[in-house]
């Protein structure tokens, strides 16, 4: 009976997906290699994107169509909106909704579009698997969570029965959804039978144990890790994976020198070219060789690095040349694999590359923009490492020309401060100042760079007071900019209800307080190490305005697991701290305010609008950040404008 409800159920929503809303997918019945089309009517019956949008986006909550990116926007043709694409030999599943600036078009509240992707009449393998991860981000607080993916589970392992991770996954879905600790710990059993299982398949293959690891995390044993680690190098001492295991192990040690004879003892015992086992071995050693500048063992472990091919070569061979450079040894050396990176540098790696067994490198979507930023930047780096080496060789014209080169090439930070370096060296240090003050531009905060600017900049003008004013300057242009992008990031939304708070007396908080206010709400927890270190930055804003009438701090323990009286014990543990705490009794703040991670900063304008929203710990930048909200919110026109 159960399985006819959700057949039938899977068939209205194919026909709301069909005709719903105006959104089509064609093909209906997707398969790898298929050029797919999204359309949109926004003149359909019961449309929510109105006709006079200006934008549409699809958006996807889930997704296995890795080279697509998250959110990709639609052109409109005539009345029509449309994204066109085509299914990697990858895809199994993808999970959308359209959205236009606040507007929202979903098939229902709880459920989004979807992509499934078949092999002729069948779904291809692990589609049914993704789709029920999907279902987390399509209905999250469903009570039928768990039994809309148990029936998505069981149809995976109708197809495919001998799935391994279906099976893990199902398994632990019915574990949350058992009706006892007996129940529970039995299907626990199953589960671990199952995993054991997968290891014994292929013990040494190291994608067959990330799979084995992979089903302990899923049921929640993580613990177990350590002892499948012990296992393998047990039973197994010379396969490839036990020695990255051991090298890891060995990696902790801190005697240097017992931790190099380890290191080399395990390379007499198997160092086969190209073994996967013997790599990490060979990088810690060049690093410690290259740190004592032996040339010779360096370079000889160098040479054992880069015998795979793989998107990452460039990268293997770039470090090798920016590692010698840092210890100036073999400069000619160090040329010759900036250069072997030059050569291959189009193809950087960039963004996220998954690898599966059974497709191979998978590189995720990054626009060309940034990719080609990312490889201007390569290069630029790779030709100053090149000067810095041509300046060990006395080539001085050389090294002139690629610094040059570098700094014209791109403003990446590794290119720019070695090309500095080059023109610091040569005595030059006025264009090594203009180089770093360009970077200093770029991140006014970033102190190795001031330090280095300010040392060019004294061996060639010797007023203290003439750096401290460019610096001046330089804060100026901060301010500047940071308040340009604070009023273009307004939100400009409803100001959440706030019901639920109250103060450390366990009053209510009054709406009359905050009328008029700009107020700066920071949502926090006693057990949050990131909220601990975002509280002095947060305390200098407050000590800045905390005699300001047209301001209110409130700072809420909002953390479950928190009660009153920790908020009161914290704030009599920290008296340095003086600004007005808060607690929280509402269960969904979260949700009003929009957030599901702490701290969590919101600042509301006059009106009660939220018009700012930090979540998480930025760092130092904290500071400058919600100083230039709050004055930004001060310096409005009555009436908001």
């Amino acid at each position: 009976m159960k399985k006819i409800i959700y057949s039938f159920m899977l068939l209205v929503l194919a026909v709301m997906q069909a005709r719903g809303q105006g959104v089509t997918i064609k093909p209906e019945k997707i398969r790898r290699g298929d050029t797919v089309t999204i359309s949109y009517d926004p003149t359909a019956a019961y449309a929510k994107i109105t006709p006079d949008a200006t934008s549409v986006t699809i958006v996807f909550s889930y997704s296995t169509f890795y080279d697509l990116p998250w959110k990709m926007p639609m052109v409109k043709k005539g009345k029509i909106w449309t994204a066109s694409f085509v299914a990697g030999r990858f895809a199994t599943f993808a999970a959308f909704y359209l959205q236009s600036g606040e507007q929202v078009e979903k098939p229902a509240a709880d459920q989004h579009y979807a992509l499934r992707v078949f092999d002729g009449a069948k779904r291809v393998k692990s589609s049914f698997l993704h789709e029920s991860y999907s279902l987390s981000a399509q209905m999250p607080k469903s009570a039928d969570l768990q039994g809309r993916k148990l029936f998505l589970l069981d149809e995976e392992l109708r197809n495919y029965p001998d799935h391994y991770e279906a099976k893990v996954a199902q398994l632990n879905t019915r574990m949350i959804m058992a009706k006892s600790p007996v129940e529970k710990m039995q299907l626990r059993e199953q589960a671990r039978k199952i995993i054991a299982a997968k290891f014994e398949e292929n013990p040494t293959l190291p994608g067959n144990v990330n799979l084995v690891t992979m089903g302990y995390l899923m049921i929640g044993e993580k613990s177990r890790l350590d002892s499948l680690r012990k296992v393998i190098m047990q039973r197994f001492p010379d396969a490839d994976i036990s020695k990255d295991l051991r090298t890891a192990v060995i990696a902790k040690e801190q005697d240097t020198i017992a931790k190099i004879a380890k290191l080399e003892a395990m390379l007499k015992k198997s160092d086969r070219l190209g073994e996967e086992g013997s790599e990490s071995i060979h990088k810690m050693l060049f690093d410690y060789y290259a740190s004592v500048k032996d040339s010779a063992k360096a370079l000889f472990h160098a040479s054992r690095l880069n015998v795979k091919v793989s998107p990452y070569t460039p990268q293997t061979l770039k470090d090798i040349a920016a590692r010698l450079t840092e210890y100036k040894i073999s400069p000619s050396e160090a040329i010759v694999y900036a250069e072997r990176s030059l050569k291959i540098s189009g193809s950087w790696p960039v963004g996220i590359i998954r690898y599966f067994p059974e497709f191979g490198y998978i590189p995720s979507y990054v626009p060309d923009s940034i990719r080609h930023q990312t490889v201007a930047e390569a290069r630029s780096a790779l030709l100053s490492i090149k000067a810095l080496n041509y300046i060990e060789l006395h080539r001085i014209d050389s090294a002139r020309l690629l610094a040059d080169r570098a700094v014209k090439l791109s403003d990446g930070r590794e290119g720019m401060i070695n090309s500095a370096e080059v023109f610091a060296r040569l005595g030059d240090n006025q264009k090594a100042f203009d180089i770093l003050w360009k970077l200093l531009i770029k991140n006014p905060t970033d102190s190795a760079v001031l330090k280095s600017a300010k040392t060019n900049f004294l061996k060639y003008n010797h007023s203290e007071a003439s750096f401290q004013s460019r610096v001046a300057e330089l804060e100026a242009l901060e301010i500047a900019r940071l308040t340009a992008k604070t009023r273009l990031m307004m939100m400009d939304k409803p100001g959440p209800e706030l019901s639920g708070l109250v103060d450390l007396e366990g009053r209510p908080v009054s709406q009359d307080m905050m009328k008029g206010k700009v107020v700066i709400l920071d949502f926090w927890a006693t057990w949050c190490v990131p909220c601990m270190q975002e509280m002095p930055y947060f305390y200098q804003v407050f000590e800045k305005y905390r005699n300001n009438k047209d301001v209110i701090f409130m700072v809420v323990n909002s953390g479950s697991n928190n009660t009153l009286e920790d908020a009161k014990k914290w704030a009599k543990q920290n008296p340095q701290y003086q600004f007005p705490i808060y607690f929280n009794n509402d269960k969904n703040i979260g949700e009003k305010v929009g957030f599901t991670v702490i701290p969590t900063i919101v600042v509301l304008d006059q009106h009660g609008k939220m018009q700012f929203r930090t979540i998480g710990f930025e760092g130092e930048v904290l500071q400058k950040k919600l100083d230039v909200e709050i004055a930004v919110l001060l310096d409005r026109k009555p009436g908001g404008e």
